[in-house]
């Protein structure tokens, strides 16, 4: 290699190679089945794959895009649809949509943050990221979060950059990104307000991009459903404050919260001392949106450790915490050892996490914190699914959770919105489903069969007025037809002769 051509070659080449090597080998193997499928991803699966067939439903009801049961996005939701489409209708299809996700967060953190942090502490925040236990489980999944945690990256990463109007209209769009696939951007759109506070004549280009987003997709909801989406705006927010009152009552629930969150493990303990130490001039958008974000987070969920995928939003910004450490680090050893390679050793981090989770990836086990709720068994889920399939038409209708809805060929209904058909609530529900909202008969009498799958047995039955269906297929006497270890079916007697 010609030696002019070398510092070219290893500074502007070889670290994307190195983070698409990483992101191929812990995100690609086995991407379809690990981990196992969980209901709100598999909602967001089949809610995306109908809705490039023009159909905005959740599953038996319509889909405003903004009730409690289904807040994720349009613009999302469509992306997510259409890699699904090219997919067959798969969820390898939205899943790789996911870990592109990933991969841009990756590139992203070295591409933008080499300017603000060096080329070495940029790769390292980079591979920090890509190699983390949490983002690799998260970002093989199809969540709502993964969209709005890049979004909220390039907020960050191009509030970094030379204040210059063309840097405001990117971060723009990344706060644009974000709204466009979760309502938790609120969050870092009021920490950039913070941010840009002494510069309003950055504001139109830093929230044009998502007002102009708000306005026409309410709009086009509010054309379609009416006084539903303001029903279900209202509901939100009730949610919003009634979850964050429960999960973090007074001051103590909060700082217990926050305690918990931040020392959950050492990648977020180290990553929260790398946000103190960006409070300054240069780096405070970090702090500032990284702290806020979090601390709003974790106010409103009490769970956020054991149920990851809602801290996905902020977690690239947190990475930059580390990129902040590594750059003291680094200077560290300069002072005090001079000009030394001796840096580099810090990251045996991040080679040490990736041959952690390697194993893991080729082997196709990789298990999220929430195992307990996560479909068990792929395989039996697909078997189950097609001897459905083979007993049912077009327009008959199966009362079915989601991880195994998105695999029929027929009208299905979960439990719980089919509780709601008989005027009754139930978690999520809490206002009920007037019959409009239904996009079919959803009554149990109407379904030729009820699944009853893992996540039912240990999540569902146990939710308010649940009870009252089992109670009614045990008095109509409807026979198991179908047994795995985690799923069985039972037929409607009166449908199946």
């Amino acid at each position: 290699m010609d030696p002019k051509f070398r510092p070219f070659f290893f500074s502007r080449f070889v670290p994307y190679l190195l983070l698409f090597v990483c992101w191929a080998t812990l995100y690609l193997p086995h991407l379809r089945t690990s981990p196992g499928w969980y209901g709100d991803e598999t909602l967001t699966h089949h809610t995306a794959t109908q809705l490039t067939h023009g159909v905005p439903s959740n599953l038996a009801l319509w889909n405003t895009f903004w009730h409690p049961h289904y807040p994720y996005q349009p613009i999302y939701t469509s992306v997510c649809g259409l890699f699904s489409r090219i997919f067959g209708g798969d969820i390898l299809g939205s899943r790789l949509l996911n870990t592109l996700l990933a991969l841009a967060c990756g590139v992203a953190t070295f591409h933008l943050g080499k300017t603000v942090f060096g080329s070495r502490g940029a790769v390292f925040a980079a591979l920090m990221l890509l190699t983390y236990s949490q983002t690799i489980v998260h970002f093989r999944m199809s969540y709502a979060h993964n969209g709005a945690a890049l979004g909220n990256l390039l907020l960050v990463l191009y509030l970094l950059q030379p204040p210059t109007r063309w840097n405001d209209w990117k971060a723009g769009l990344g706060l644009g990104l974000s709204a466009g696939s979760h309502p938790l951007f609120i969050h870092p759109a009021l920490a950039a307000l913070v941010v840009r506070a002494r510069n309003p004549r950055s504001w139109p280009a830093l929230f044009l991009p998502t007002i102009l987003y708000l306005l026409i997709s309410l709009a086009w909801i509010h054309l379609i459903f009416k006084n539903w989406l303001w029903e279900d705006l209202n509901h939100l927010r009730w949610t919003f404050l009634s979850r964050g009152a429960q999960d973090a009552p007074g001051l103590a629930g909060s700082a217990r919260n926050i305690l918990n969150f931040v020392t959950q493990d050492s990648f977020h303990f180290f990553a929260v001392i790398g946000l103190l130490l960006c409070c300054n001039k240069r780096l405070f958008p970090i702090s500032v949106i990284g702290f806020w974000t979090m601390f709003m987070l974790v106010k409103n969920r009490g769970n956020l450790v054991l149920f990851y995928y809602q801290a996905v939003v902020v977690l690239p910004v947190l990475v930059l915490g580390w990129a902040k450490l590594y750059s003291v680090l680094q200077a560290g050893v300069q002072k005090y050892v001079g000009k030394t390679p001796l840096d580099l050793l810090f990251f045996l981090i991040p080679l040490a996490m990736l041959f952690g989770e390697v194993p893991q990836s080729f082997r196709g086990s990789i298990t999220p914190r929430n195992q307990y709720w996560v479909t068990q068994d792929t395989r039996e889920v697909e078997r189950c699914a097609q001897w459905l399939n083979e007993r049912t038409q077009k327009e008959d209708l199966i009362i079915a959770n989601s991880s195994i809805a998105w695999l029929l060929k027929c009208r299905s209904a979960p439990f719980m919105q089919v509780v709601t058909w008989y005027g009754l609530t139930t978690q999520g529900y809490e206002n009920g489903n007037a019959r409009e909202r239904f996009r079919y008969d959803s009554a149990l009498e109407s379904a030729k069969f009820a699944v009853v799958g893992d996540i039912d047995q240990r999540w569902t039955f146990g939710e308010p007025n649940v009870g009252t269906l089992v109670t009614k297929l045990q008095a109509q006497s409807w026979p198991v037809v179908w047994k795995g270890n985690y799923y069985l079916v039972l037929a409607n007697p009166s449908l199946n002769p």
